[in-house]
């Protein structure tokens, strides 16, 4: 570690073709091709340039064992990223570089959404213009709506078991449905109403259907029921297509 900021992030050093391996968090922007291309020509042979200005989100994970592992996504710079990485690819031999990267921890993806744009000073227009931009807002509002358990938080970033809800799981399927996305803030807040009305009619149900015989997932119907929390019950999340309709 070179440096602790103050909002808890450190600065550290890091080999740019350990750097490349990282992946993209899913909630950046798509990659510009013509963007990459003007770094590359404007660097030339000289990919040692790109050493500094690189931004990485850290969180803890459940394995397929059920072991916690730490895992990190690329929040910044995937520009200048894939350039070296392409570089690499056509240079393989070429000696490794040290680049700079700052790494912050964080526990949900609003979190995360909060650090990209406090990086990137998102402004509110930008939703408009990239669709998943547009899901990470439609993700924070509903962190806000249910996540008021700080240290139990019933949507989770990476991968969860049934009732929590996986937050990767909750930005596919939402990314999947676009299209119907809207983009005014009362839209979003409306959208929030009518999931969380979703969720009491689920709740209602399971609640009646625990009692009779023959029901399926009795358990994880009365851990729902008693985290006041059916949504990601169903693990394909249909009932999003059906509230944004």
């Amino acid at each position: 570690m070179l440096h602790r900021y103050n909002d808890g992030s450190v600065l550290r050093l890091l080999k740019a073709k350990e750097l490349i391996t990282i992946p993209v968090w899913k909630g950046n922007r798509i990659l510009d091709e013509a963007h990459a291309t003007s770094i590359k020509l404007a660097i030339g042979p000289n990919v040692q340039r790109l050493d500094s200005g690189f931004s990485i989100i850290k969180y803890e994970e459940k394995n397929a064992d059920g072991k916690a592992i730490t895992v990190s996504y690329l929040i910044d710079g995937q520009h200048r990223a894939s350039v070296i990485r392409e570089f690499y690819r056509d240079n393989y031999c070429e000696p490794d570089f040290d680049t700079t990267v700052t790494e912050l921890t964080v526990e949900t993806e609003s979190d995360a959404v909060e650090y990209f744009n406090k990086i990137n000073n998102v402004k509110k227009q930008h939703w408009k213009t990239d669709p998943i931009l547009l899901v990470s807002k439609y993700i924070v509002a509903l962190e806000k709506k249910f996540n008021t358990n700080k240290k139990s938080p019933l949507i989770r970033i990476g991968s969860t078991h049934r009732p929590y809800m996986s937050s990767e799981k909750l930005r596919e399927v939402l990314r999947a449905n676009s299209a119907l996305l809207k983009q005014s803030a009362e839209d979003v807040v409306a959208f929030v109403d009518r999931a969380d009305k979703k969720n009491r009619e689920l709740l209602g149900q399971f609640q009646i259907g625990i009692a009779l015989p023959g029901t399926k997932d009795v358990k994880m119907k009365e851990k729902a029921i008693d985290l006041k929390f059916a949504l990601a019950y169903d693990a394909s999340l249909s009932w999003i297509r059906e509230v944004l309709k």
